[in-house]
């Protein structure tokens, strides 16, 4: 990621954006027993964080892809890929998968 002049970002997304944005909903926090998992992804076109949603839960992956290019960022999920230029764009992003998702979701 280094190499790539990426790094910054990808700590502002694994360590600020995305624990925010998970805590931001009420019905993530008051479910103790859930969880989201997130793992860094090497291989493919870009360096992604590959976040594994709850069982059940609809998208079932989300990867946040680094491109070469300073705050620009490529969410992939259910065959969807979409660019995102900035932080802020990013999180309401997610939070607009997130949602969706929660519409859906049961937990078991």
């Amino acid at each position: 990621m280094r190499d790539t002049h990426r790094f910054m970002d990808y700590l502002d997304v694994k360590d600020d954006l995305l624990p925010k944005l998970i805590e931001s909903f009420k019905e993530f926090s008051s479910l103790r027993h859930i969880r989201f998992n997130c793992s860094n992804r090497f291989e493919g076109r870009y360096p992604a964080i590959r976040i594994q949603c709850p069982v059940g839960f609809v998208p079932d992956v989300i990867a946040i892809e680094f491109p070469h290019r300073h705050e620009s960022f490529i969410v992939r999920f259910a065959e969807q890929e979409t660019t995102i230029q900035g932080l802020e764009n990013l999180a309401m992003h997610l939070r607009v998968i997130l949602t969706m998702g929660l519409a859906h979701w049961q937990p078991t």
